[in-house]
C-alpha cells in the first residue's frame, strides 16, 4: 500500500470515532507513517506503518502508560492485552490482524467502560 492510501485510510477510519478530538502528523517518510490520534491532554493512540517493513503498531496510551496494543512484525500480529499491556499474546486471538477500524473500537469500548469518554 502507497502512503498516500494510507494516509487517506487512516483519515476515513478515525472519522468514524467522535471520541478522537485531534488528529497530529508526527512523521511521514517514502516508507512510513506516525500518527497521534489525542482523546484529550493525557489520552492519545499512536498509529505507526512501514510499508516496506510491513510493520503496523497501534497502541493506546493513558497517563504516559501503554494501557492496549496491537503490532505486527514481520507478518505476525501479537496484542499486547488490557489486563496486563507489558506482555505479548500470541494466543489466537492475540496474533489475529486487526484493522485500525477493530483497534479503535476495541479503545472505544474500554474507554466507555472506564467512564472516559
Amino acid at each position: 500500500m502507497k502512503i498516500n492510501d494510507l494516509k487517506e485510510e487512516i483519515f476515513e477510519v478515525v472519522l468514524q470515532f467522535p471520541f478522537i478530538k485531534t488528529i497530529y502528523l508526527i512523521d511521514e517518510t517514502d516508507s512510513a507513517l506516525k500518527y497521534r490520534l489525542e482523546i484529550d491532554a493525557a489520552t492519545f493512540i499512536q498509529i505507526y506503518h512501514n510499508t516496506s517493513t510491513e510493520t503496523i503498531n497501534y497502541v493506546f496510551i493513558h497517563n504516559s502508560q501503554r494501557i492496549y496494543g496491537r503490532d505486527c512484525c514481520d507478518g505476525k500480529w501479537h496484542c499486547h492485552p488490557f489486563d496486563n499491556p507489558s506482555t505479548h499474546d500470541f494466543s489466537a486471538e492475540g496474533s489475529r490482524r486487526v484493522t485500525l477500524s477493530e483497534f479503535l473500537g476495541e479503545v472505544e469500548i474500554y474507554l466507555i467502560e472506564k467512564g472516559l469518554i
